[in-house]
């Protein structure tokens, strides 16, 4: 832990085990740790121009599908067609999420997409024909379009 930590006390890149040792760091070390990255993040935002400013969107995610062709290990995002009520949402289910974003405080909406899910699955090619297309592109506009037009819902 000591070497790791004198290694990113002094800016050299990291191999993955040496980042993965860092993920145990506690008490001390973690402290330490912690003392290190905000230097780098103070660093960073001084040579961008804006010291000590830090800014973020407050941003309502809105799942359009939760299926995705792609098998991912890190996304807790993606699931399989048994275990969805839907396969894609609404149009009332998608302006209900931004309505609600928005009182919130969610100034953006966020539309997310699995990647080509009916290269995958047969549901997904199945309901993208009942619904007339062939892909979710035409399907996400008309999505995105019934929020855009309503005062009370997010902007995208």
């Amino acid at each position: 832990m000591r070497r790791v930590l004198a290694r990113s006390r002094d800016g050299k890149s990291l191999d993955d085990a040496e980042a993965v040792t860092l993920l145990h760091a506690r008490g001390d070390d973690l402290d330490t740790l912690l003392g290190y990255a905000s230097r780098v993040r103070d660093s960073g935002l001084e040579s961008a121009g804006r010291p000590g400013v830090i800014t973020y969107s407050r941003k309502v995610f809105i799942p359009l599908t939760r299926l995705c062709q792609d098998r991912c290990a890190y996304c807790t995002f993606v699931t399989v067609p048994h275990r969805l009520d839907s396969l894609y949402l609404e149009p009332d289910e998608v302006v209900a999420i931004a309505r609600q974003g928005a009182e919130l405080g969610c100034k953006e909406a966020l539309f997310t997409l699995g990647d080509k899910p009916e290269l995958r699955w047969k549901q997904a090619r199945e309901w993208l024909s009942r619904a007339a297309t062939t892909t979710r592109c035409p399907m996400s506009a008309r999505w995105r379009s019934g929020c855009w037009k309503r005062p009370d819902c997010c902007r995208t």
